[in-house]
Protein backbone atom coordinates (compact mmCIF):
# COMPACT_ATOMS: atom_id res chain seq x y z
CA UNK A 1 0.00 0.00 0.00
CA UNK A 2 1.23 3.33 -0.85
CA UNK A 3 0.72 6.45 1.47
CA UNK A 4 1.42 10.15 0.29
CA UNK A 5 3.13 11.98 3.31
CA UNK A 6 4.00 15.94 3.53
CA UNK A 7 7.48 17.14 4.17
CA UNK A 8 7.94 20.27 5.43
CA UNK A 9 11.07 22.29 5.71
CA UNK A 10 11.76 23.05 9.38
CA UNK A 11 14.52 25.86 8.21
CA UNK A 12 12.16 28.52 7.59
CA UNK A 13 12.79 31.90 7.21
CA UNK A 14 14.24 34.45 9.91
CA UNK A 15 11.46 37.46 10.59
CA UNK A 16 13.31 40.83 10.51
CA UNK A 17 14.83 42.37 13.76
CA UNK A 18 15.62 45.62 14.72
CA UNK A 19 18.24 46.31 17.23
CA UNK A 20 18.04 48.51 20.42
CA UNK A 21 20.38 49.86 22.72
CA UNK A 22 21.11 48.49 26.02
CA UNK A 23 19.13 50.04 29.15
CA UNK A 24 21.27 52.97 30.52
CA UNK A 25 23.83 51.77 33.25
CA UNK A 26 24.18 53.32 36.50
CA UNK A 27 27.46 54.97 37.43
CA UNK A 28 27.99 53.37 40.23
CA UNK A 29 25.51 51.19 42.99
CA UNK A 30 27.20 52.33 46.23
CA UNK A 31 23.98 53.46 48.69
CA UNK A 32 21.57 51.71 45.63
CA UNK A 33 19.24 48.93 45.62
CA UNK A 34 19.89 46.07 44.01
CA UNK A 35 17.02 43.58 43.54
CA UNK A 36 17.43 40.03 42.93
CA UNK A 37 14.95 38.05 41.43
CA UNK A 38 14.07 34.90 41.57
CA UNK A 39 11.91 33.83 38.77
CA UNK A 40 11.08 30.60 40.38
CA UNK A 41 12.90 27.86 38.17
CA UNK A 42 14.60 24.75 40.43
CA UNK A 43 17.14 26.26 42.32
CA UNK A 44 16.91 29.94 41.76
CA UNK A 45 16.47 30.75 45.12
CA UNK A 46 19.25 29.09 46.50
CA UNK A 47 21.27 30.95 43.66
CA UNK A 48 20.06 34.36 44.66
CA UNK A 49 20.29 33.70 48.39
CA UNK A 50 24.23 33.18 47.76
CA UNK A 51 24.41 36.02 45.43
CA UNK A 52 23.08 38.31 48.11
CA UNK A 53 25.84 36.67 50.59
CA UNK A 54 28.48 37.70 47.78
CA UNK A 55 27.75 41.29 47.50
CA UNK A 56 27.35 41.98 51.18
CA UNK A 57 30.38 40.54 51.68
CA UNK A 58 32.40 42.29 48.15
CA UNK A 59 29.99 45.12 48.09
CA UNK A 60 28.85 46.02 51.54
CA UNK A 61 27.42 49.30 50.49
CA UNK A 62 25.21 48.28 47.91
CA UNK A 63 22.11 47.25 49.34
CA UNK A 64 20.16 43.93 48.20
CA UNK A 65 16.71 42.76 48.31
CA UNK A 66 15.51 39.37 47.23
CA UNK A 67 12.20 39.16 45.38
CA UNK A 68 10.03 36.34 44.06
CA UNK A 69 8.13 36.11 41.35
CA UNK A 70 5.25 33.52 41.32
CA UNK A 71 5.99 30.99 38.79
CA UNK A 72 8.94 31.86 35.85
CA UNK A 73 6.23 32.22 33.03
CA UNK A 74 3.44 34.49 34.43
CA UNK A 75 4.29 38.36 34.16
CA UNK A 76 3.94 39.91 38.20
CA UNK A 77 3.26 43.41 36.71
CA UNK A 78 3.39 45.01 40.76
CA UNK A 79 7.08 43.58 41.72
CA UNK A 80 8.49 45.04 37.65
CA UNK A 81 6.70 48.31 38.56
CA UNK A 82 8.36 48.40 42.35
CA UNK A 83 11.97 47.32 41.27
CA UNK A 84 12.05 50.15 38.53
CA UNK A 85 10.68 52.79 41.07
CA UNK A 86 12.86 51.35 44.16
CA UNK A 87 16.09 50.03 42.14
CA UNK A 88 19.27 51.22 40.69
CA UNK A 89 19.31 47.51 39.04
CA UNK A 90 17.88 43.70 38.82
CA UNK A 91 19.41 40.62 38.22
CA UNK A 92 17.22 37.55 37.09
CA UNK A 93 18.56 34.23 39.34
CA UNK A 94 17.16 31.41 36.80
CA UNK A 95 18.99 28.58 38.77
CA UNK A 96 20.08 25.25 36.66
Amino acid sequence: MSRKITVLNPEGSAPKVDGKSLAPRPSGLDGETVFLVDVGFENSNDFVAQLQVALRESRPKVKTEIVHLRTPFDPVPDVYERIQREGAAAILGVGL
